[in-house]
């Protein structure tokens, strides 16, 4: 929950309550936030640290009777464009150095482009010596304000710069509500330029370094955590390259420059799948026991050949029919069986190729 304090100064003479160092006649009203907006907790002259316990921010405010005024017209209302022409415009019009005055402003009413401007202002000594008095009580401001004025431009009944002149005092029941009112927006706010509120700015950007220093170190232990894991990779990786030279020279002694062992591996794995793929299939056994079981009368094989799918076999025939009969012999034993290549060498001897193309029946 939060809790505001508002400090309203009774004083009309702050030069003197300043420079006689005698201090302020004040009340401080306390204020806590509710779902309707703030209620009055207290209100005390006590400035000890357990009556002001919990209150987060304070405002102040001024009696009106301090401040000077001046009401001034300009062709635009934009605030930052004001804020740099007032000071050329107050100056010409108040005695002294305008960079001793401390001031804010408010805009009364427009007509057409025309925006009446109230700049209400005060001597610089007077905030400065404000401040210090309250600091000296562990007390810093946060707005200063004026309940009077803020009361007078909420009427706006007649001439205000009479009003202003001529301030009314303020019922308790007013200053409660007019307080609220400038808790919730300060109609002016003299705490401005040099005397500007930093406190939340230096622990924001106290909070900000924290957790900038955070994220620093966060990203040290990420990078660390990072680095230890590259580490850690690269030594397995080296511990199983060594380990793969290892193996693979035990499996292929004859290889002695070893420059890649994953490539060579598979190099030589796709040799052996060629040899295998030959030799599947090949069975010289079972060929012989089929051989074994033809009698080719009067035939002589010189050669024969057995890869997976294809069987050759070359040699010599006395006649035509003995090779009819050996064609008819392995027909019964394999598929597509087919004789080429009949070359006859004289009356007694035909050369021929016997070829089987099929798998066994």
């Amino acid at each position: 929950m939060k809790r505001v304090g508002f400090i309203h100064l009774y004083s009309n003479d702050l030069k003197t309550a300043l420079s006689t160092n005698n201090g302020f006649q004040y009340t401080i009203y306390i204020f806590n936030e509710a779902k309707s907006g703030f209620e009055l907790y207290k209100s005390t002259e006590d400035l000890s640290s357990e009556s002001l316990k919990g209150i987060e921010h304070f405002y102040l405010s001024l009696p009106a009777e301090v401040l000077d005024f001046r009401i001034l017209e300009f062709p635009f209302s934009d605030e930052e464009k004001l804020r740099k022409v007032i000071p050329f415009e107050l100056g010409n019009l108040i005695l002294g150095d305008i960079k001793d005055i401390a001031y804010d402003f408010t805009i009364l009413e427009s007509s057409g482009n025309t925006y009446t401007t109230l700049v209400a202002y005060v001597h610089k000594k007077i905030i400065k010596g404000i401040l210090e008095e309250f600091r000296s009580k562990d007390i810093d401001i946060y707005a200063i304000t004026s309940l009077q004025l803020s009361r007078i431009l909420e009427g706006k009944k007649g001439d205000i710069a009479l009003e202003l002149t001529n301030p009314q005092m303020l019922s308790e029941e007013d200053k409660i509500k007019t307080a609220i009112k400038e808790i919730k927006a300060c109609s002016i706010n003299l705490r401005t330029g040099e005397f500007a509120y930093t406190k939340d700015i230096k622990k924001s950007g106290r909070m900000f370094k924290l957790m900038l220093v955070l994220l620093i170190c966060l990203a040290i232990v990420v990078n660390a955590n990072l680095a230890f894991r590259i580490v850690t990779t690269k030594n397995e990786t080296s511990y199983f390259k060594e380990q793969m030279r290892t193996i693979y020279s035990s499996i292929f002694p004859a290889d002695k420059k070893i420059v890649d062992e994953l490539y060579q591996m598979k190099s030589h794995m796709k040799n052996l799948r060629e040899k295998a793929d030959i030799l599947i299939g090949v069975n010289p056994l079972d060929l012989m026991v089929n051989l074994s079981g033809v009698k080719p009368n009067g035939i002589v094989f010189e050669e024969i050949n057995h890869d997976r799918d294809v069987i050759t076999m070359k040699g010599e025939a006395v006649s035509m029919g003995d090779l009819d009969a050996l064609k008819k012999s392995f027909s019964e034993i394999y598929h597509n069986v087919s004789i080429s290549d009949i070359k006859p060498l004289s009356e007694s001897k035909i050369l021929f190729t016997l070829i089987i193309k099929d798998m066994p029946l």
